[in-house]
């Protein structure tokens, strides 16, 4: 008998934990995260999944998805050899059809008990059509469970070996794209505060997101939620986006916070870097060597058993005792550190596990990343890593310089 997959085998036993006995999936994939980690990244529309733990699963796609479905590694049917056309033809009122439908597949594969539901509708949450649900699911044997902790959301919390390697391969087109970033500052001139390329245009952030976008598209990357390139007192607010007509001034900090999707897998990065096209003064290097130390604490104050929260305080205590507002010593503060230590990653850029899911577990996959931010001193620097969870350390993921300065070496054209 062959090994059961790894993904599959820790999905059964996140589902023994929680006490459920079916997954029942439905919509389009990749517009449920949880839909397409089952699946493997196939791209499959108006496809159904019924996911018996450590029993049978059964996959219906169309005809024209056969290929997709056959690479999922589930056992799959074609929609057109069920009676999924006369199911429609037969609803009177709206949700009948997707009720009946969901009855039929669930009988199909004889399922009992408990059953959470995921629908890339979001029909799981639909208030109006639950009590029906309830009703029928019970006719045929079955308890529609509203999950408080969806248990696909609880598995992926921890990834398997192909799934990290997925996210370190998305690492390497995201690299590319910091190097795309640097290369164009450092290959420009400056003329007064202004940065000019050799051409004589103005260098613009709209320019540096569009090169690292053209370097992250080489790799199989997508800035599906575009990215943050922000200097001054835009870099000052954490998730300011940066304005794309802005001209890049020198001696002025850029954050640059980048978290492109890979295509092929679903599987994001995220990574941030901050640069100073020429020379930085005494206070931004300062800023700077805090921000990098309390990166590396971060990882050397990561211990086995420790909560992500007990992490972020090492972090953010190091941070009050160079003299930055924090959260803690400062509730509610903009300026100085004031945000989260860091976030879950996988098939979402911010995912479990977070700050309250209490101890980070071998294979979770989590972002270090501090920063402090003063936009009326036009200073914003933040360093972002990527790190696996492993037994007794954090792996880093990212390996990439953090080297603030970047010299100017072009030259105007003559």
């Amino acid at each position: 008998m062959a090994a059961k997959d790894p993904l599959h085998a820790h999905v059964d036993a996140i589902m023994a934990e929680h006490k459920l006995d079916v997954l029942l999936l439905t919509g389009n994939t990749p517009e449920n995260p949880n839909f397409w980690y089952l699946v493997k990244g196939q791209k499959l529309e108006a496809a159904t999944l019924v996911y018996k733990r450590g029993g049978k699963q059964l996959l219906i796609a169309g005809d024209m998805e056969r290929d997709c479905a056959a690479m999922t590694g589930l056992p799959w049917i074609a929609r057109s050899s069920t009676p999924a056309m006369k199911i429609g033809m037969k609803a009177k009122k709206p949700g009948d059809y997707q009720l009946d439908w969901l009855c039929w597949v669930l009988k199909k594969v004889r399922a009992k008990g408990r059953v959470g539901l995921y629908g890339s509708g979001g029909i799981e949450s639909q208030m109006s059509w639950l009590p029906r649900a309830k009703r029928a699911f019970k006719q045929i044997g079955c308890e529609l469970v509203v999950e408080k902790m969806p248990v696909l959301n609880a598995a992926r919390d921890i990834k398997t070996e192909d799934e990290i390697e997925r996210i370190r391969f998305a690492g390497i087109g995201t690299k590319a794209a910091f190097d795309a970033i640097r290369r164009t500052i450092g290959a420009c001139h400056a003329r007064g505060r202004m940065l000019y390329t050799r051409k004589g245009e103005a260098l613009t952030i709209g320019a540096l997101k569009s090169v690292a976008d053209v370097a992250m598209a080489g790799h199989g990357l997508a800035n599906v939620h575009g990215s943050i390139v922000a200097q001054g007192e835009e870099g000052g607010v954490p998730h300011n986006a940066g304005t794309n007509t802005r001209t890049v001034k020198v001696g002025l900090p850029i954050v640059c916070d980048i978290f492109p999707k890979d295509t092929a897998s679903g599987y994001f990065f995220d990574m941030t870097r901050t640069f100073v096209p020429g020379k930085a003064t005494r206070a931004q290097l300062k800023a700077y060597e805090d921000v990098r130390q309390a990166t590396v604490l971060g990882y050397e104050g990561y211990e086995p058993k420790l909560h992500f929260k007990e992490l972020h305080d090492r972090v953010a205590r190091f941070l009050a005792d160079k003299g930055y507002e924090t959260l803690t010593t400062h509730p509610g503060t903009q300026v100085g550190f004031c945000h989260g230590l860091g976030h879950g990653l996988g098939l979402e850029v911010h995912e479990g596990p977070t700050l309250r899911s209490g101890e980070l577990m071998p294979g979770m996959v989590i972002t270090i990343e501090p920063g402090v931010y003063y936009p009326e001193k036009k200073l914003g620097i933040r360093i972002e890593d990527v790190a696996v969870v492993r037994d007794g350390y954090l792996e880093n993921l990212t390996n990439y310089p953090t080297v603030l300065e970047v010299p100017l070496k072009g030259k105007a054209k003559k």
